[in-house]
């Protein structure tokens, strides 16, 4: 626990200056709260000795004093305040551009809701346990002590009888921070789960409506909300039970300074202002002691919560420059998979296994296969989006793995079958990646896109907002802004995700007419779903388990027989025959 801690607070080394602030504001606040129960002792022993100078001054005392208090803890409250939103700031952005710098392989068994729950609500109660125990540990802490000063002074004796609880406090304070640890833990567990529950059942709200499923997404949301609020009812047990305990901890050690305190004040050995002003002291001393055990619960919140976020911010990338990453220079010569084998974490087999092709500059390559061949998975690995468990991907005469990142993935364009736009407008999503937007070379590559008619039909034209992941659009229009993007980065390799398949017949003819103008003059690996696509391509490659079992141009496959020839049959006789039934 100690070493987490110690990691969470070194959140706050950019905060030094407003910390020592806030602890100095801390320090006189603590002063402020023992000088009060101070000053009682004379304020009641000379008023009931008829003392007016002392009626006069200790009042006004009093009220200096509250003023000093005062400003004292706006100050710490404040900069406290201050600290804390800043250490959210922080944390999430830290988290967020650990997860941008993550390969494709970490989001393979993480649910977007689950990472979304980390980064808000995580984040927030690790923000409270920062701020909550800098300013409970070192105010109340330097409350206890100048108390338990004025205490001690003003009767040892005492003094001790009321501390003989304290050693009683300490096993309850420990005792309910494990409990509110582990149920808080758990409760952020099911917190995630909920928020991915809700983030699928959002983007999926077609089918779930298709299907009828909106009962059945009811029961599943319901089962974790109850699962969450078990846990929640746990957390508010533990605390609504340590108040009483440290309250009544508290009444034995003030009953037993009543009882002697009493006693010694009848016998004379002591005064009754001494004794008010101890009592005082003594009631104002439990305060911050019972703070600390409502503190400690947050801490432990905040533990539970630092775990989860420190698990993302640990994972190690597996995709990382090396030391000394060269920039890859113009693309000029080849795409070179040699001896590529690729395995997923935890996957009894390889996706790809001892795969070589070599794919030349200007060349248009299609892949082509079953579903699970290792298409996609061979493609990723060019732009590196993961790297191969043996063999090499080499640009030119480079390995991959010896280029930085962002001077390869310049030199790539990606269009991808499931199209990726953002809630943005129509000019940010075409020039997406581009700092300085040039209008009319967007709109001239809109036009070239198939695109430029139907954005100006929009409400606001190019300006126009349009939905999270483009809803406002048809799937059609969704693909064209696709290919304005891919058109306006222009660079050299165009890795193309067949865009077709899900298109009506008039929006394929479009899109279609845009991709033909994408691959003029670039080196394009095209992952072909169908085959009627990729007749012309220079060659096409045939995978079959993570192996290659074919390859040349599709009349030669065709004559060849084989697995291509088959998968080729498979799509075209069927409509052959609905189109000759007789």
């Amino acid at each position: 626990m100690i070493p987490l801690y110690k990691r969470l607070l070194q959140f706050l080394k950019p905060y030094r200056g407003r910390l020592f602030i806030a602890m100095f504001c801390m320090v006189i606040l603590a002063a402020c709260t023992a000088g009060l129960a101070w000053v009682l002792q004379p304020a009641l022993d000379h008023a009931l000795s008829g003392n007016q100078e002392y009626i006069y001054l200790i009042p006004l005392a009093v009220i200096v004093i509250y003023v000093v208090k005062g400003a004292a803890y706006f100050g710490q409250g404040y900069m406290m305040g201050y600290i804390g939103q800043h250490v959210i700031y922080d944390l999430r952005n830290l988290i967020y551009r650990r997860l941008t710098e993550q390969s494709l392989g970490f989001f393979v068994h993480r649910k977007t809701g689950e990472l979304l729950a980390r980064i808000s609500y995580d984040v927030s109660l690790v923000q409270a346990a920062v701020s909550t125990a800098v300013t409970a540990l070192m105010r109340d802490s330097v409350s206890i002590v100048f108390l338990l000063a004025v205490v001690l002074y003003q009767d040892w004796l005492l003094a001790l009888i009321a501390v003989l609880v304290f050693p009683a406090v300490v096993y309850p304070i420990i005792r309910f921070g494990k409990k509110m640890r582990s149920a808080s833990f758990d409760g952020q567990v099911s917190m995630g789960q909920l928020s991915s529950l809700v983030e699928e059942t959002v983007s999926g709200i077609r089918v779930v409506k298709a299907f009828g499923m909106e009962a059945y997404e009811y029961k599943r949301f319901t089962a974790l909300t109850g699962d969450f609020l078990k846990h929640q009812l746990r957390v508010f047990k533990i605390h609504a039970l340590s108040f009483p305990i440290m309250e009544l901890l508290a009444g034995f050690g003030i009953a037993g300074v009543l009882f002697y305190g009493g006693l010694r004040v009848a016998s004379g050995e002591t005064t009754a202002g001494t004794l008010m002003s101890f009592l005082a002291a003594l009631i104002m001393l439990y305060e911050p002691v019972k703070r600390l055990s409502r503190a400690n619960n947050e801490i432990q919140q905040g533990l539970a919560a630092s775990e989860r976020i420190f698990e993302i911010l640990d994972e190690p990338a597996t995709v990382e420059d090396a030391t000394a990453a060269k920039e890859l220079p113009p693309f000029s010569d080849l795409i070179r998979f040699d001896h590529v084998s690729l395995q997923y974490p935890g996957a009894k087999a390889p996706v790809l296994d001892d795969i070589s092709l070599q794919v030349n500059t200007g060349e248009v390559v299609a892949l082509v296969g079953r579903s699970g061949a290792g298409k996609t998975s061979m493609a990723n690995l060019v732009p590196r989006f993961m790297d191969t468990t043996a063999g090499r991907i080499l640009i030119d005469r480079f390995d991959v793995r010896e280029l930085s990142q962002a001077s390869l993935r310049d030199q790539i364009s990606l269009v991808t079958q499931e199209v990726i736009l953002f809630n943005d407008s129509v000019i940010r999503n075409i020039a997406y990646g581009h700092d300085e937007i040039d209008r009319e070379k967007v709109e001239a590559i809109a036009g070239a896109a198939n695109a430029h008619d139907f954005i100006m039909k929009l409400p606001q034209g190019y300006d126009t907002l349009i939905g999270e992941r483009g809803v406002i659009l048809s799937g059609g229009q969704r693909q064209r802004l696709s290919l304005a993007r891919a058109l306006l980065k222009d660079a050299p390799i165009l890795i193309l995700d067949e865009a077709t398949s899900s298109l009506d017949t008039e929006s394929e003819r479009l899109v279609q007419q845009a991709i033909d103008r994408l691959m003029k003059g670039r080196t394009v690996i095209v992952i072909a779903h169908r085959l009627s696509t990729i007749r012309h391509a220079d060659r096409i490659v045939v995978l079959d388990s993570g192996k290659i079992v074919q390859s040349g141009r599709h009349e030669d496959l065709l004559k060849e027989g084989g697995l291509y020839s088959e998968l080729y049959h498979m799509q075209f006789e069927p409509q052959e025959v609905m189109s000759n039934p007789g």
